[in-house]
């Protein structure tokens, strides 16, 4: 079948029969989280770590798959009925002296997330309570950053959570439910006094709803490192990321609350270093338990594309789909990374549809890589070939 007559809409769906994207790169998440290759040991080791209320963190490169580790822990203990809420940390770079200040708000933000998505939590809390402590956060972060609009602002608040900014946090399965009460709390919106969060007011709002809570909320904490690393080669950014850690120590030593970060490979030296005893011995308090996530191998790599295809309903194997070579040749030029794997595979792919190739070639992939990588090219191609170890 050629590409051509495979042509229009899903295109290449057809081609290839199949009924989802072959590969991603992207945080495995929702139904996709299926491509997820099994790290059992990870898993169970991080489970019975949080089970045990320790911080943790996940560590490796940038690529290896920390986004989907940390989604993937989190749908695994969300079975077990455990309070789980997912976010990634960023801030402006030119406010890195309210470090502390943005984290503690984006920690309450999670939890008034988590709040209103669970109809028990809801329940103990209450929705005017909530629909409060949403209203005021909103309130602190618009009144700081334009602070030219409070009138329009205290206008919303008023207003109730109908078409607020507030309103905006609120899920739209809550804002069904709060319709019967709006009323009712309406008064008390109107009433209490609004006064800006600071870190000591966020940090006792977090306290005060952790206490109603009877089972340890998780928060899954992504992109964390990246804070002040910009350009990425800016030197020492680490410390920005430790600061961080050690300015949340009362938050990160509450039992309540359970942290599991992912990070850069530049901080398990620090951590490795801090649980012997050497350096900043602080940051051991608060993160009490880490390990490496390591880049595919070629087993892992194998059992990737494998459930990838899987996933996307293709009736057929790696050995139909790709000549032997092309998957080692494509890990090798990677050195394991997971991320910039799928990536030449999507593209590879891509291009075998175009040409209408329903097997994956050597030769298709020599013609890509050697237009899209600096160092390959026809001259020294079969030399390269012949550093690879080919085990199918």
């Amino acid at each position: 079948m050629s590409a051509k007559k495979a042509a229009g809409k899903n295109g290449i769906f057809k081609f290839f029969g199949i009924k989802k994207p072959l590969f991603v790169m992207t945080g495995l998440e929702g139904d996709d989280i299926k491509r997820f290759v099994d790290r059992e040991f990870l898993l169970k080791y991080f489970i019975t770590s949080i089970e045990m209320k320790q911080n943790c963190a996940i560590i490796g490169e940038q690529g290896t798959g920390k986004s989907s580790f940390l989604l993937k822990l989190k749908k695994d203990m969300i079975k077990d009925s455990i309070y789980c809420d997912y976010l990634q940390f960023s801030f402006p770079l030119n406010e890195a002296e309210k470090s502390r200040l943005h984290f503690l708000r984006v920690i309450l933000r999670s939890l008034l997330t988590l709040i209103t998505a669970n109809d028990e939590l809801l329940t103990i809390f209450g929705a005017q309570e909530i629909a409060f402590e949403i209203a005021r956060l909103e309130y602190s972060i618009v009144l700081e950053n334009h602070e030219t609009t409070r009138k329009i602002i205290q206008g919303e608040l008023s207003a109730g959570t109908k078409e607020s900014l507030i309103g905006k946090l609120i899920p739209a399965d809550l804002k069904t439910r709060l319709a019967g009460t709006r009323e009712k709390g309406k008064e008390e919106v109107e009433t209490k006094d609004f006064t800006i969060h600071n870190e000591n007011t966020l940090y006792s709002t977090i306290v005060k709803l952790l206490e109603k809570i009877e089972e340890p909320v998780v928060l899954f904490i992504d992109e964390l490192d990246k804070v002040g690393r910009f350009p990425l080669e800016a030197p020492e950014w680490d410390k920005e990321v430790m600061k961080i850690l050690e300015l949340s120590r009362d938050i990160m030593i509450n039992s309540k609350l359970i942290l599991v970060f992912s990070l850069q490979n530049e901080l398990y030296g620090k951590l490795k270093d801090a649980r012997n005893n050497k350096g900043d011995v602080s940051i051991l308090g608060l993160i009490n338990t880490f390990k490496k996530l390591e880049g595919f191998d070629l087993e892992l790599a194998g059992s990737a594309v494998t459930a990838s295809l899987n996933h996307a309903g293709y009736k057929g194997g790696i050995e139909k789909l790709f000549e032997d070579g092309v998957i080692e040749i494509v890990l090798s030029l990677v050195a394991g990374n997971p991320r910039l794997f799928m990536f030449h595979l999507i593209e590879i792919s891509k291009i075998a549809y175009f040409k209408g190739e329903s097997k994956i070639s050597k030769e298709t992939l020599k013609e890509y890589l050697c237009e899209v990588i600096d160092n390959i090219d026809e001259s020294n191609w079969d030399t390269l070939i012949s550093k690879i170890k080919f085990s199918r």
